[in-house]
């Protein structure tokens, strides 16, 4: 997926770790493998092979009960519908794919001050 790519490759240029999840299982894989605090975000994609993001992230919040982990959905569809299910599932922010350079910035400052202790 190019997006997810761009996204990496973007996230790699702010001197951030990342892991990428080819679907939802492997996400919800990687977080139930890992210890608390290994990531300080999620960038979910709605649409995947396998699970969707949406299954995904009702796995990570009601089965994992991971709550505090900040989850932003991804979606080329931003319709009123998907953006009121997914926050219903749990999401902590939706955005429009592609997530311009400029906001990626933002939210990795943001959850990383979230992280260490800020707002």
């Amino acid at each position: 997926n190019i997006c997810a790519r761009l996204l990496a490759m973007q996230l790699k240029k702010m001197k951030c770790s990342t892991q990428r999840a080819e679907n939802g299982q492997v996400a919800v894989n990687l977080l139930k493998d890992s210890l608390p605090g290994t990531f300080d975000m999620v960038l979910m994609d709605l649409r995947m092979p396998v699970m969707d993001g949406l299954e995904a992230t009702k796995l990570i919040r009601n089965e994992l009960k991971i709550n505090d982990l900040p989850i932003l959905a991804l979606t080329g569809e931003m319709r009123e519908d998907i953006r009121s299910e997914c926050e219903g599932i749990g999401f902590t922010e939706f955005f429009q794919k592609p997530l311009p350079k400029k906001k990626l910035q933002e939210l990795v400052a943001k959850y990383k001050a979230v992280r260490d202790g800020g707002e």
